[in-house]
């Protein structure tokens, strides 16, 4: 694949990992749920049996996502744009991004199934 794709993939993964951390940080200070990240468009938020609860369900692994993601997709950045970096450590570090993503996919849906 070509360098920049990867490039733009890495940007994409910068991007999602920042919006994550905006929408924990916006979940904690007003309360507001960012949906379009964390449910899908047929869940309606107003029908929670316990907002509150799932708050607190999900906060802790927007974070861990979101961290993972922004250090995944700044990684690749720093290895293109900066300096290269040992493609042992990239591998790795892209086995845990993803390992990441799959248990915060689960952990989502499991969230919507304890609070719907």
């Amino acid at each position: 694949m070509d360098n920049s794709i990867w490039s733009l993939m890495d940007i994409i993964f910068v991007g999602a990992g920042a919006y994550m951390l905006y929408a924990w940080i916006l979940m904690k200070k007003t309360g507001e749920i960012k949906t379009s990240m964390l449910l899908s468009k047929e869940i309606d938020i107003r029908k929670c049996k316990d907002l509150e609860g799932y708050k607190s369900f999900i906060a802790p692994k927007m974070l861990v996502f979101g961290f993972t993601s922004l250090v995944y997709g700044g990684y690749g950045l720093v290895n293109s744009y900066v300096f290269p970096m040992p493609m042992q450590v990239y591998w790795i570090v892209m086995a845990l991004f993803f390992a990441v993503l799959i248990w915060f996919a689960v952990q989502s849906r499991k969230g919507v199934e304890m609070f719907w």
